[in-house]
């Protein structure tokens, strides 16, 4: 399996249009240009939530599989507590979840991405998507 992957690492002062720029000149270099607009999305929303609801360092990578199936993870780390990703499906499930003027990013993560997740780690946790090729 040919993988090319590339560990982008931000602080909490760098803004996720600066992030997203840089995302989206490396997947140009990798000729996956077709996953820019879903995975700029996907990156804005895992960033401004670690920024807004972590705690420093914050980091982003990603990484693009070529091969058997070609699919882009998108991964940002922080320093905070990880979540519980059943409590996070089940509230947008409660009629009060149309009500609510925040809480729509991962609600779009979930929609662009073919799965994602939350993974605690020895310093933080990992919030991490992953996105297969737009069909067309």
């Amino acid at each position: 399996m040919k993988r090319d992957s590339s560990r982008l690492s931000y602080d909490s002062a760098e803004p996720a249009g600066a992030v997203r720029d840089d995302l989206c000149a490396h997947l140009a270099r990798w000729q996956a240009e077709e996953f820019a607009n879903d995975a700029s999305v996907v990156v804005s929303e895992l960033l401004s939530n670690a920024l807004r609801h972590g705690r420093p360092p914050v980091r982003v990578a990603c990484a693009l599989r070529r091969s058997p199936d070609r699919a882009l993870r998108i991964e940002v780390a922080d320093a905070g507590a990880s979540f519980d990703t059943t409590l996070v499906r089940a509230r947008w499930r409660h009629p009060s979840f149309t009500l609510e003027e925040s809480g729509r990013g991962l609600f779009l993560v979930d929609a662009l991405a073919s799965r994602w997740g939350d993974e605690p780690t020895g310093d933080g946790h990992t919030v991490w998507a992953v996105l297969d090729p737009p069909d067309g």
